[in-house]
């Protein structure tokens, strides 16, 4: 019986030694992927557009609690590859993170770039001969319309293939656009519209509004004729507010200078080196900016973006233009108190003119 128990033992501790060592070749063949998949995952990435003609746009990452920024992420993953036309005449202007991938927006005959937004890895890629194109949102599952300077266009966001421009809207010179629910907001050089997401039909029109949009935590979207910032509720009906300093904009070719909060009721813009932030219905909000941006020389570069996933709001700028483009900074502020949490310069010294880093860095996008 002794000899019989300790057979037993013997051969289940050679069953336990054989799991435990295949146990060990798979996580040790596991784990290198895992790194590679979480590589830009905690973190957030700036666009930046590049210099025309001179450099191509660029994705730089930011990894959370860091004192620097990676560089030309894209390039670093995509050998080769580039995020322009072989001109580097087409700008890289908009950024949306949909469904685990960042759309990437070009202009001035530039491609539609998807790539992966925890490896980088290109994922699908469209070019044709003459574009222009603006922004991107999801309608459900893989539909989509992209915006351009000459309409809006259904994209497959698979494959990005294009689809018949919409004649709900007009051919007309279309940027940033806005998905809630069952409707679109968009904006067209003749103001803003709101379209139905099932057939696109058109729903209201503000010929006054020209700046948008962003949405609070109560469904608020909001948008703003420059000097008021305009509510529009679940019915568009709409209530405004007298702005201090007025929004400022490059067109619709170019980010909106608005974003919202999703921990509060409240709307954040910029205007030179001060950021104001709006509480709905609390117009006391705004007697002074809630932060005055005390880097000099500096200029913001692009749109402030709120960041979700740390209650920040992300400020990209540059020291100015020419060999001072090559300075760039990433401000980070508390959302909630205005306080500035970090702050990163990179690039060059500002005396040199080195176009690998120019990047006017003018959007940030977000997991």
């Amino acid at each position: 019986m002794k000899q019989f128990n300790i057979k037993k033992l013997l051969f289940a501790a050679f069953i336990f030694t054989t799991a435990l060592q295949a146990c060990k070749k798979n996580n040790s063949e596991i784990e290198p992927t895992q790194l590679v998949v979480e590589k830009y995952a905690n973190g957030f990435f700036v666009i930046g557009e590049g210099s025309y003609g001179q450099s191509v746009g660029t994705i730089n990452f930011y990894r959370y609690g860091t004192d620097t920024i990676s560089p030309r992420v894209y390039e670093r993953e995509n050998p080769g590859k580039s995020l322009s036309n072989t001109a580097k005449t087409s700008t890289l202007q908009f950024a949306s993170v949909i469904n685990g991938s960042i759309y990437l927006m070009c202009k001035m005959n530039g491609p539609i770039i998807k790539v992966n937004a925890e490896t980088l890895k290109e994922e699908a890629r469209f070019m044709q001969e003459t574009s222009n194109w603006r922004s991107i949102v999801q309608l459900e599952g893989n539909r989509g319309l992209v915006s351009a300077n000459d309409g809006v266009y259904p994209i497959d966001l698979t494959t990005l293939s294009i689809g018949s421009k919409l004649t709900t809207v007009g051919a007309l010179n279309t940027g940033e656009m806005w998905k809630k629910g069952n409707y679109v907001y968009l904006l067209q050089s003749n103001g803003a519209k709101i379209v139905s997401t099932g057939n696109y039909s058109l729903e209201k029109s503000f010929s006054n509004i020209t700046r948008g949009f962003a949405e609070t935590p109560n469904g608020k979207v909001w948008a703003s004729t420059g000097s008021r910032l305009i509510a529009i509720d679940a019915n568009f009906d709409t209530v405004g507010v007298k702005l201090p300093v007025s929004i400022g904009s490059f067109g619709l070719d170019a980010p909106t200078r608005i974003t919202a909060s999703s921990k509060e009721n409240a709307v954040f813009y910029h205007s030179g080196n001060l950021i104001y932030k709006y509480v709905d219905g609390n117009t006391a909000s705004l007697t002074q900016p809630f932060i005055t941006i005390s880097e000099t020389p500096f200029m913001v570069y692009g749109a402030i973006r709120y960041d979700k996933n740390k209650d920040y709001i992300v400020v990209n700028g540059i020291q100015g233009y020419g060999a001072a483009s090559t300075v760039n900074y990433l401000l980070i502020y508390n959302a909630s108190t205005g306080a500035l949490v970090k702050k990163v310069k990179y690039g060059g010294d500002g005396v040199t003119i080195d176009f690998s880093k120019i990047y006017f860095p003018n959007l940030t996008v977000f997991h």
